[in-house]
């Protein structure tokens, strides 16, 4: 009887373990789950995605994109440094006129101004591990311009100075009028995929072309206006176009404020653009009022470079999912600033009156920041 009952003890006690194993691994994967769906009930969005919580668009909206922008920008050229204005009382003596003794003053240079753009862009929003893609066009424009008169008639050097002339005129002008004008046009294709970091910090990086092209045109003229002083009127023409493709890579990162609507967003690109640059630097001579103005220097150029560009973008965005999650409204507005360099390459034509050349005068960057405005759609 013993026998028999020893015999059945350990059939007893690994029947009685694999019970309780059964019991704490049933146990444990409830408590995980439940613990799993606390998680996901306390998180809406974080770092797993799943159909209510993607960091672009909307659960039922991966389709198209439309983009539009207003862009109310200031630009300016700092390389356009037209005219020296001398106000020092001892620059009427004989000789400084030729050796170039007294050079006390200030130089001048335009303004930025403010003008309208836009850009427009359009894209799909894939299904394909919530991958996009994306392309758009911003165009720009805009024009400074400013007209300067000197209190008296010039005595001596005293006055305005171009410093674009030619080697034989160091003459001080009484009034000069200047402007600046640039046409932007830029291409952007990009591939992209947005996704969470962090349970408040979504991220979006891409890769892609950049084309874009930079068209400027630079204009003063320097006048006397007393017919009997020669050298009356003298004018510079100056021309830089620029036009260049090449890889852009760059990230945008919305900082989601609680659980609302509302997200910091900042936004930041490079491009390294290789292209072509034309430029033409021109002066004319009108010797007396009336007469016909002579050329006098109409120098050419043409070259290949790369240009380095930058662009970021730091501002406030809402967005919203509606009609069942099928469609997603943005807005977004903040504080854009786009440079390209290399963007004056015209040669400095300073000499008969000034020693050596102003450093700042070539190779100088255009710069555009300003407000942008933004409303998009997932669809």
């Amino acid at each position: 009887m013993f026998d028999s009952f020893w015999k059945v003890v350990p059939i007893m006690t690994l029947g009685l373990g694999m019970s309780l194993s059964a019991q704490e691994v049933a146990a444990y994967k409830t408590a995980k789950t439940t613990k799993a769906q606390q998680m996901q009930s306390a998180i809406p969005c974080g770092i797993v995605e799943h159909d209510a919580c993607l960091a672009r668009g909307c659960e039922c909206a991966m389709g198209g994109v439309l983009e539009v922008d207003f862009l109310w920008w200031r630009a300016e050229n700092p390389g356009f440094t037209y005219g020296f204005d001398i106000k020092d009382p001892h620059s009427t003596a004989a000789t400084s006129a030729t050796t170039g003794t007294y050079q006390i003053g200030s130089l001048m240079q335009l303004e930025s101004k403010w003008d309208p753009g836009f850009r427009i862009g359009m894209g799909w929003n894939t299904c394909f591990d919530r991958w996009d893609v994306f392309t758009d066009w911003t165009w720009y424009s805009v024009t400074s311009e400013e007209t300067s008169t000197y209190g008296s008639t010039p005595v001596g050097e005293m006055g305005y100075h171009s410093l674009w002339p030619v080697s034989s005129n160091a003459d001080a002008y009484q009034q000069v009028e200047a402007g600046w004008k640039m046409w932007y046009n830029a291409i952007d294709m990009e591939l992209g995929r947005a996704f969470y970091i962090t349970k408040a910090l979504s991220l979006r990086t891409h890769a892609g072309l950049r084309g874009a092209w930079l068209n400027q045109k630079f204009q003063s003229q320097f006048e006397m206006p007393v017919a009997a002083i020669p050298n009356s009127k003298m004018t510079f023409h100056g021309e830089n176009e620029f036009w260049g493709v090449g890889p852009r890579i760059g990230f945008s990162g919305n900082w989601h404020i609680d659980s609302s609507e509302w997200s910091i967003l900042c936004k930041a690109s490079g491009a390294l653009l290789s292209g072509k640059t034309e430029t033409r630097s021109a002066t004319d001579y009108l010797v007396t009022v009336g007469g016909v103005a002579t050329p006098q220097r109409d120098m050419r150029s043409n070259f290949t470079q790369i240009v380095p560009t930058v662009q970021f973008f730091l501002g406030i965005d809402w967005g919203t999912c509606f009609d069942c999650n099928k469609y997603y409204l943005g807005l977004n507005a903040g504080w854009e600033a786009n440079l390209y360099w290399n963007q004056f390459s015209l040669l400095p034509a300073m000499k008969g009156y000034f020693n050596s050349p102003i450093p700042s005068m070539s190779n100088q960057a255009v710069m555009m920041d300003g407000l942008t405005f933004n409303a998009h759609l997932d669809f």
